[in-house]
């Protein structure tokens, strides 16, 4: 009797070890340590090449990580979007990422070198140059290849670089400027929209609906701060945007409708972003908000006029 009750015992002790050795590896795998997870922005191309693409995706990273090399890397996967395109070469992997102050330095591998033309390497290049500088604190990047300078197809070195545009028909930037804009976005409590500023890049050539599109688009991106949430489904797409006596009429995709998460909170975060946003210009005092050419309808009221700006729902 006394040699069973010490097997049993042997048992129990055994399996108390084994449970907590695999608790062990739990939190060794992330679960209950210093892991921190971020939404962020991977830019891509849309089929035809021709206009940046965002998608919003979900990383997580232990504390130690670089948070740069692990975004890199989550973009050089590829979208998870089969309507969207990267140009970045197979095989390319981030060697190092340095940070000083508002500049970054990247050093991809010389696969990132195995371009089909031109074009592929500059989509590449944007692709890479705006998803890094998605965050406040990075305003240049600077890309080398095992330790050399990226040069151009005319052997120049590309240096650092500053946001690229969207519309890849004008990448090689001529006329053009950059602008500060204010985007409003959602609080936790989806009580208040809450200011951030950013950059578009405006040319000699976009005509007042085009700036206002870009900022309209810059706003479906979501913020940066991870304290503000997005008002806009990221799937929504901006059909067309006008501008009539300081009225600004901007269109959605169904998106809007069928994407949209719902809720009275929900409805009043997007509709305030929306108009909040455009009503920092002073050309803009209302704005009237359509889907497919129909009154904007999410759940709890149907907008058939254009909207005011509301201070009162402006937060800190």
């Amino acid at each position: 009797m006394k040699n069973k009750l010490i097997i049993i015992f042997s048992i129990v002790l055994l399996a108390m070890a084994s449970y907590g050795c695999a608790e062990e590896n739990e939190d060794d795998n992330g679960n209950g340590g210093d892991v921190i997870t971020e939404n962020v922005k991977l830019f891509y191309v849309d089929e035809n090449n021709e206009t940046m693409v965002v998608e919003n995706v979900e990383v997580t990273f232990a504390k130690e990580d670089d948070k740069y090399k692990v975004v890199l890397e989550e973009l050089i996967k590829g979208p998870k979007d089969n309507n969207l395109t990267s140009n970045i070469p197979e095989q390319t992997e981030v060697n190092e990422v340095n940070r000083q102050g508002q500049d970054l330095t990247v050093d991809l591998n010389e696969a990132f070198n195995n371009f089909e033309g031109d074009t592929q390497e500059m989509i590449a290049v944007a692709s890479v140059v705006n998803t890094m500088t998605q965050f406040n604190e990075v305003q240049r990047v600077k890309i080398l290849v095992e330790g050399e300078e990226l040069v151009d197809a005319e052997g120049n070195e590309r240096g650092f670089m500053v946001e690229f545009p969207t519309d890849l028909n004008n990448m090689d930037g001529e006329g053009e400027t950059t602008e500060e804009v204010t985007l409003y976005f959602g609080n936790k409590n989806a009580d208040a929209v809450v200011a951030e500023k950013t950059n578009i890049t405006v040319n000699d050539d976009m005509s007042r609906a085009d700036v206002l599109k870009q900022v309209v688009e810059k706003l479906i991106q979501g913020p940066t701060s991870k304290d503000l949430h997005a008002t806009i489904p990221s799937e929504v797409k901006v059909l067309s945007v006008k501008v009539e006596n300081n009225i600004a009429y901007v269109d959605f995709s169904e998106e809007m409708h069928t994407e949209h998460w719902g809720g009275a909170a929900g409805e009043s975060m997007t509709i305030n972003s929306i108009v909040n946003t455009l009503t920092e210009f002073e050309d803009i005092d209302k704005v009237k908000i359509t889907v497919k050419g129909e009154s904007l309808a999410i759940e709890h009221m149907i907008l058939d006029e254009p909207v005011e700006r509301n201070e009162d729902m402006i937060g800190q």
